[in-house]
């Protein structure tokens, strides 16, 4: 069975991953039981991508990340370069999910 997401864009970006991988595997006329199998895993792709770019769910990462960013921009002068890269590496991860959802909706 297929779960269809709340989120249009979260389910846009299943499907377009989901058909990426039937393209790319060369299968041009699934089996309702390999659709189903892809669309599991690109499920898990997409999971573990946006948890991968959201964060550790663990509060004290989350709280860690928070200050090392609150330190990076009040006083940026005292942030060590590893700080200020764990920032950049953040920031950047979450352009990097925009520019997807915006592509996403522009199709």
């Amino acid at each position: 069975m297929t779960t269809v997401y709340r989120s249009r864009v979260i389910d846009s970006l299943i499907s377009t991953v989901a058909n990426s991988l039937l393209r790319e595997s060369g299968i041009n006329s699934p089996t309702e039981n390999e659709t189903e199998e892809v669309r599991r895993l690109a499920e898990t792709i997409i999971r573990e991508t946006i948890d991968m770019l959201a964060g550790s769910r663990d509060g004290l990462a989350y709280s860690t990340l928070t200050d090392v960013t609150n330190l990076v921009a009040s006083d940026p002068e005292t942030a060590s370069i590893d700080q200020i890269r764990e920032v950049a590496i953040a920031l950047r991860g979450l352009l990097d999910l925009r520019e997807a959802l915006t592509e996403v909706g522009q199709r």
